[in-house]
C-alpha cells in the first residue's frame, strides 16, 4: 500500500472496505474527488489489493490525454473482450467488436456501447464480482465516461463496484462523491518525518508550509532537495518530475507569451495582474494581453480575476521556476524591475534577484529597503530582502549583521528553526562582539527550553559588552531577565538582572521596564507601574513592541486590567504586521489575564486564535504555555478532570516555567472537587516563600487558597502565610493582590470580624473584576445565611449566581451555583409571609394592584404595601424581576 495516501485517510478506507464487504450480494460506486496528489491513485490502489484479497476480478485503467472515442473503454473491459463472443450472443458481442475497430469506420452509438459492457460486465460477475478501477477519470474520452456513468447508475443492483478517481467535478452521473481533503497538520508532520529525517529542522518547516499537507509534495519535495546554489528562503523548492506532472503537467505544451507570463509572476510573489503583464511584454519583446493567461488556467496552473494572478499551489510556482534556466529567472526579475519605478523597494529586490556575484551598492540598497518591504509587503519580504542583501555584501561582518537582522524578524514571524538557521550562518562570519552578543541574544530569547547553567552572556557584563551600544544592551538586558523569569527564582541571578538594569541610563525604555518586571515584579512593582503608559496615552502608541513590552511588564506585576488594555493595543499591531510569533505569545499573555478578570468570552476568542497560529507556526514553548493556559481554565470553569488532563500533559515537558501555573491549575481543580487538603497543598508553594519572590501565579492563588485552608482545617498556617502576603502587599501595588487579599482575610478571619471584612471587600471598586466581586458576595451571602439574615443573604446569592453564569465559573464546591442543591438560596416562603407570598405570585402573574386586592379580598393599598415589604426581602426593586424569581406551587386560599 501507498503509505503517502493511506495517512490519515481512515474515513475513505472505511467506506471503501464497507462497499467492497457488500460484494457479491450488492454493488455500488464511488468517485474520490480531490486535487492532484492527495492521494486519490493510493486509495484505489489499496481497493485494488482488498479486491484482489478477496477473490474479486479487477479491472483497472488510468486516463490519458486521448480522444479517441472508447479507447478509454477498450483499455479497460480489455480482459473480458477476448471471451465476449463466448460470454454475449448478437448483436451485443457485435457492438464490442465494432468498438474495437474504432478508426476503420463510423463509431457505434453510446448508449449501445454502454449496454453491451454492462452485459458483459453482468455476465462476468455472475460467476466472480467484478471491480472496476478508474484513476485520472477526467482525462478519459467523453465516450468512455458516459459509458462509465450508465455503469455506475447501475451498479447498486448487481456484484458490480465502480471506484474512480477524478480532479473537480467533471463526472456526469449520480456516483456518490467522496472528497479526498490534504492531510491534517499531524498525518503532515508524520509523513514529512518518515521522509525528511536527515534534512535540517528549517527546510522540514519550509516544505510543510509549501507542501500545505499535500501527500504527493510531502513525499517528492524532501526527495528532491538539493543543498547546492544559492542559500536564502526565497529561493524557490526543487520539484521533482513527479510533482511537475502532477501539478504542472500542461506547462509544456503553453504558448510562449503565456510561458513568460506565467514566469513572470513565479518570480513576483505579489500577483498583481497589470505589472505582470507589462513585465511579460518586456520579457517577450512583444505585447502579452490576459487571454495568453486561458490555457494557462484551463490546465489548471493558475487563477485569474480582474486584477490578480494566484497560483493553485505553491508546487505550481516551483514547477515554473524550475523548469526555467537561471537566465531566464534574471530576465524575468529584470524585467520586473524595469516596470516597478513606482515601488522602489520591489525594484531593488528584483534588480538584486537579476545580478551574479556580489555588489555592495546594490546590497546597501536592498538592506536599507527592508524597511519599507516590511512595512507595505510583511515580515517575510523583510527576511528576504536581509538574506539576499547579505549574499550581495562583500564584508563579512557587514553579512553577518544582516543576517542577524534577518534572523530578528524570523523569531517576530515565530519561525524558530529559519531564525535558528539564519544565525548559524552569521555566526559564520567575521561579527564584531555586539554581533556576537546580539547573535547570543536572539538565540537565547528564541529557545523554547533555555539550557540550564550559566549563560554565555552574565547580566553584569551587559554595560561593558555593549559600550556605544545602548539598544543591544538593552535587548541582552531583557534577554537575560526573560532566562531569570523562565528558569526559576534564583536570588543572584535575580541581583544581576537589577545591577544592570540599575547601571543603564534609559529607565524609561520598554526593555528597561518589562526586565525590571520579569526579575522582581514585587520590590519594582511600584516602579514599573509609574513608568508604564498612562491609559490616555496608550491609545496613541503606534510602536507594537514598545506596547507588548509594556504589557507583559503589567501583567508580571499583576496589574491585569492594564496588561489588557495595553496588550489589546499591541495585538491589533501585530496581527497587521504578520509578526505571528511575537502575536502568539502576546494573546496567551492578553488571555491569562482576562480569565483573572472574568471575560471568559474573550479569552477564548484569543486563545483559538492562538491555536491557529501555533499550529500553522509550530513553537514548542508556546504550545505548552497554550495547554496550561487551558488547564487553568478548565479548572476555573469546574471541568476538574480535563483540568488534571491538560496539565499531566503540560507536566511531560519538564517546563521550570511553567510549574506555577500547573499548580494554579491543580489546585483550583482540586478546590472545586472538594479536596480541599490537596487544594491547599497544590497551592501553597506559590505563596509560601518570601515575599519577592512572589509572581503572578501566587498572587492568582491568593482567593482559592484562602477556601482551601477554610475548609480543609489549615487555617493556622494559612494565617501565618498571609501575613507575609500582606509584607508584599505594602511593596507592590498589583490590583490582582490587592482586590484578592480582602477577600482572603475575610474568609480566615474570626466570626465577629468578617462581616466587617466582607463589607471592606466589596467596599472595593471591583468593576473590572466581576468574578472576584461574584465571589466575595457569594462568601458574604454564605456568612449571613449561616447567621440567619435570610432576606440580606439571598441578594448577595442572587447577585453572585448571575455573575457565574454570565461568566460560566465554577463555585469552587464541585458544581454551578445553579446547581448547587445542598445549598440552595433562601426560599422565598422563608423570606416572605404567607399574605406576602400569595401578593407576589400574583403580581408575578401579571394582575394589577386592584386585581389582586380584588381576588384576595383585600384593599387596593393594601396589596401596595404587601409587595413594598416583599421587594427588599427579596433583593429585587421592580415588578419584572418577580416572575424568574417566584416558581411556587398554587398557595393555600387565606381565610379572613
Amino acid at each position: 500500500m501507498y503509505e503517502a495516501g493511506l495517512l490519515g485517510r481512515d474515513q475513505q478506507l472505511t467506506v471503501l472496505r464497507e462497499l467492497l464487504d457488500r460484494l457479491p450480494g450488492a454493488g455500488g460506486a464511488i468517485a474520490f474527488q480531490g486535487g492532484p496528489g492527495v492521494g486519490k491513485s493510493a486509495l484505489l490502489r489499496a481497493a485494488a489489493e482488498r479486491a484482489r484479497t478477496l477473490g474479486w476480478q479487477t479491472l483497472e485503467v488510468a486516463g490519458r490525454h486521448d480522444d479517441a472515442p472508447f479507447s478509454g473503454l477498450c483499455a479497460l473491459l480489455r480482459p473480458l473482450l477476448g471471451a465476449a463472443d463466448a460470454l454475449l450472443a448478437e448483436p451485443t458481442g457485435g457492438i464490442l467488436r465494432s468498438m474495437l475497430r474504432i478508426g476503420s469506420g463510423a463509431p457505434p452509438e453510446t448508449p449501445k456501447v454502454a449496454l453491451a459492457a454492462f452485459n458483459l460486465i453482468t455476465t462476468s460477475a455472475a460467476e466472480r464480482p467484478v471491480v472496476l478501477i478508474v484513476d485520472d477519470a477526467q482525462w478519459l474520452d467523453v465516450p468512455t465516461r458516459d459509458v462509465l456513468a450508465f455503469l455506475a447508475r447501475r451498479a447498486s443492483d448487481n456484484p458490480i463496484v465502480v471506484l474512480a478517481a477524478i480532479r473537480g467535478g467533471r463526472i456526469r452521473s449520480r456516483t456518490d462523491v467522496l472528497d479526498v481533503p490534504v492531510l491534517d497538520e499531524p498525518s503532515a508532520r508524520r509523513l514529512l518525518a518518515r521522509h525528511a529525517a536527515t534534512l535540517s529542522p528549517a527546510v522540514r518547516e519550509r516544505i510543510r508550509r509549501e507542501a500545505l499537507g499535500n501527500p504527493l509534495a510531502l513525499v517528492e519535495l524532501p526527495a528532491a532537495w538539493r543543498p547546492t546554489g544559492p542559500s536564502g528562503s526565497w529561493t524557490h523548492l526543487p520539484v521533482s518530475a513527479a510533482l511537475t506532472t502532477a501539478f504542472a503537467g500542461g506547462l509544456g505544451e503553453l504558448p510562449a507569451q503565456a510561458r513568460d507570463a506565467l514566469l513572470v509572476a513565479a518570480v513576483d510573489h505579489v500577483g498583481d495582474l497589470a505589472e505582470i503583464l507589462a513585465a511579460a511584454s518586456v520579457l517577450a519583446e512583444g505585447a502579452v494581453a490576459v487571454h495568453y493567461l486561458d490555457s494557462a488556467a484551463a490546465a489548471s496552473l493558475i487563477r485569474v480575476d480582474r486584477t490578480t494572478l494566484r497560483f493553485l499551489h505553491p508546487v505550481v510556482r516551483s514547477a515554473v521556476l524550475e523548469a526555467e534556466t537561471p537566465a531566464r529567472r534574471q530576465a524575468a526579475n529584470a524585467a520586473m524591475a524595469q516596470v516597478l519605478a513606482e515601488h522602489p523597494d520591489r525594484r531593488t529586490w528584483h534588480r538584486a534577484q537579476s545580478v551574479n556575484g556580489p555588489d555592495d551598492d546594490l546590497a546597501d540598497e536592498l538592506a536599507d529597503a527592508h524597511t519599507s518591504l516590511l512595512r507595505r509587503h510583511g515580515v517575510v519580504a523583510a527576511i528576504w530582502a536581509l538574506e539576499r542583501s547579505a549574499q550581495l555584501t562583500t564584508d563579512s561582518a557587514t553579512r553577518g549583521h544582516r543576517l542577524l537582522r534577518a534572523a530578528e524578524h524570523a523569531y517576530g514571524l515565530g519561525r524558530t528553526s529559519m531564525a535558528h538557521s539564519l544565525i548559524d550562518e552569521a555566526e559564520r562570519q567575521e561579527l564584531s562582539d555586539a554581533d556576537r552578543a546580539k547573535a547570543w541574544w536572539v538565540r537565547d530569547i528564541s529557545e523554547a527550553d533555555p539550557e540550564p547553567g550559566p549563560a554565555r552572556t552574565q547580566a553584569r557584563d551587559i554595560p561593558e559588552l555593549s559600550s556605544g551600544e545602548p539598544d543591544l544592551a538593552l535587548d541582552l538586558l531583557l534577554s537575560r531577565a526573560f532566562r531569570a523569569h523562565r528558569t526559576g527564582t534564583d536570588p543572584a541571578l535575580r541581583a544581576d538582572v537589577v545591577a544592570a538594569a540599575e547601571r543603564l541610563t534609559d529607565t524609561s525604555d520598554p526593555r528597561h521596564i518589562a526586565a525590571l518586571a520579569l526579575a522582581e515584579p514585587v520590590r519594582y512593582g511600584r516602579t514599573v507601574a509609574e513608568r508604564l503608559p498612562s491609559h490616555k496615552t496608550v491609545w496613541y502608541r503606534p510602536d507594537a513592541d514598545g506596547l507588548r513590552l509594556c504589557g507583559l511588564a503589567a501583567h508580571a506585576i499583576g496589574d491585569p486590567v492594564r496588561a489588557v488594555d495595553l496588550l489589546g493595543r499591541a495585538e491589533a499591531i501585530l496581527r497587521e504586521q504578520g509578526r505571528l510569533g511575537l502575536l502568539s505569545e502576546t494573546l496567551l499573555t492578553e488571555a491569562a489575564d482576562l480569565l483573572l478578570l472574568g471575560d471568559w468570552r474573550r479569552a477564548a476568542h484569543l486563545t483559538e486564535e492562538a491555536r491557529r497560529i501555533l499550529a500553522e507556526t509550530r513553537q514548542p514553548a508556546m504550545a505548552a504555555a497554550l495547554t496550561g493556559l487551558d488547564a487553568v481554565a478548565a479548572a476555573l470553569r469546574g471541568e476538574a478532570e480535563r483540568a488534571r488532563e491538560l496539565a499531566d500533559a503540560v507536566a511531560a515537558w519538564h517546563r521550570t516555567d511553567l510549574v506555577p501555573t500547573l499548580r494554579l491549575a491543580r489546585g483550583v481543580a482540586r478546590l472545586g472537587e472538594g479536596r480541599y487538603t490537596e487544594a491547599y497543598e497544590e497551592l501553597r508553594p506559590l505563596l509560601d516563600q518570601p515575599y519577592d519572590g512572589l509572581r503572578w501565579q501566587g498572587f492568582a492563588a491568593v482567593m482559592p487558597f484562602a477556601v482551601a485552608a477554610d475548609r480543609g482545617s489549615s487555617r493556622h498556617e494559612a494565617a501565618r502565610i498571609l501575613e507575609v502576603i500582606e509584607e508584599a502587599a505594602r511593596v507592590t501595588p498589583a490590583p490582582l493582590l490587592h482586590v484578592q487579599l480582602p477577600y482572603a482575610r475575610a474568609v480566615l478571619a474570626d466570626d465577629s470580624a468578617a462581616e466587617e471584612l466582607h463589607m471592606v471587600a466589596l467596599g472595593l471598586d471591583l468593576t473590572r473584576w466581576p468574578l472576584v466581586k461574584a465571589r466575595t458576595e457569594q462568601s458574604y451571602g454564605q456568612w449571613l445565611r449561616r447567621h440567619r439574615q435570610a432576606a440580606r443573604s439571598r441578594t448577595m446569592l442572587l447577585s453572585a449566581r448571575t455573575a457565574f453564569e454570565l461568566i460560566g465559573a465554577s463555585d469552587w464546591e464541585g458544581r454551578s451555583v445553579v446547581q448547587a442543591a445542598d445549598h440552595p438560596l433562601p426560599s422565598v416562603t422563608e423570606l416572605l409571609s404567607a399574605q406576602e407570598a400569595l401578593v407576589a405570585r400574583l403580581a408575578a402573574e401579571g394582575l394589577s394592584n386592584r386585581e389582586i386586592a380584588e381576588r384576595v379580598h383585600l384593599s387596593h393599598r393594601t396589596v401596595a404595601a404587601h409587595l413594598y415589604r416583599a421587594f427588599p426581602k427579596l433583593g429585587i426593586t421592580s415588578r419584572s424581576e418577580l416572575a424568574p424569581l417566584l416558581n411556587l406551587p398554587e398557595p393555600a386560599v387565606i381565610d379572613h
